[in-house]
């Protein structure tokens, strides 16, 4: 038995995911122990931050031992190769986006087209305030099942990295516009059971992606993906009380399964569905 936990500490594991209606980007989250990368380049932008352990890695002309709390950016065709630093190896999130990609999120922020390259000058930042709001919310991006939950992880991520590594790439705050904001609240209310996208929102709010999230802010308190949340909640306790079981209310809400509506119910309600439909 020992050994089988033994030989489980050393095994490399990853997980990647593709989102084609964000961009087309992935998203990697990664224990590396064994792992050993040859050089090669990516034709995409590449974020990442090492959530632990030491990353012993060549790039632009140079051998850097990257610890945890480290913000990494990379730019298209930037040539790097190497592993652990360490017997431990190293933890990892990634986020690749290519250059189309990365220009739709840049004119999106700036609220114009943007068409020049992004540079961040340097390959890594010892950044633990930024590495810790990178890690959560590329965990939400990574692993939400929620459309709007995903689109707002990212917004809020390429922002905090603008924002910390790159001031010039946002611009002065302008009046903000609300749009038909009041419509696309109603339009999210009315679809509890569904599965809503951010381009669906702008769609009826005839704004931007960023435009949209911050006006939903400014009307309800709360991000789109929040405030979604926050009535398929109130939905399920009107099902509870009317007798619906929990796995039922979790279907007819949208929810991708009973754990997760009961995760969301007791961050919320601040008790269990179960005890909720007992009282």
């Amino acid at each position: 038995m020992r050994n089988r936990q033994d030989q489980d500490k050393r095994t490399d594991r990853a997980t990647i995911r593709r989102l084609p209606d964000l961009y087309g980007l992935e998203t990697l989250s990664a224990r590396y122990i064994r792992q050993n990368f040859k050089p090669h380049a990516h034709d995409e932008y590449m974020f990442g931050v090492i959530e632990g352990g030491v990353h012993a890695v060549w790039c632009r002309g140079e051998m850097n031992r990257v610890p945890a709390g480290t913000v990494v950016t990379m730019r298209p065709g930037d040539v790097h190769h190497g592993g652990a630093g360490g017997d431990a190896g190293w933890r990892q999130r990634m986020l690749y986006i290519d250059e189309a990609g990365m220009r739709a999120i840049l004119s999106d922020i700036a609220d114009r087209e943007i068409a020049i390259p992004l540079d961040f000058g340097a390959a890594f930042h010892a950044k633990p305030d930024l590495a810790r709001r990178f890690a959560a919310l590329h965990a939400v991006l990574h692993g939400s099942a929620e459309a709007l939950a995903r689109d707002v992880a990212l917004d809020s991520l390429m922002r905090a990295i603008l924002a910390e590594l790159a001031p010039e790439a946002i611009p002065a705050e302008r009046d903000a516009p609300d749009g038909r904001i009041l419509d696309a609240i109603g339009y999210l209310d009315s679809r509890v059971d569904e599965d809503v996208t951010l381009e669906e929102l702008c769609a009826v709010s005839g704004l931007r992606r960023r435009q949209t999230i911050a006006a939903f802010r400014r009307q309800t308190g709360l991000p789109p993906h929040a405030w979604h949340i926050q009535q398929k909640i109130a939905r399920v306790k009107r099902l509870l009380r009317a007798g619906m079981t929990s796995a039922q209310a979790a279907a007819e809400t949208g929810f991708a399964d009973q754990s997760h509506m009961a995760r969301h119910f007791a961050a919320i309600v601040g008790v269990t569905p179960g005890t909720y439909a007992r009282g």
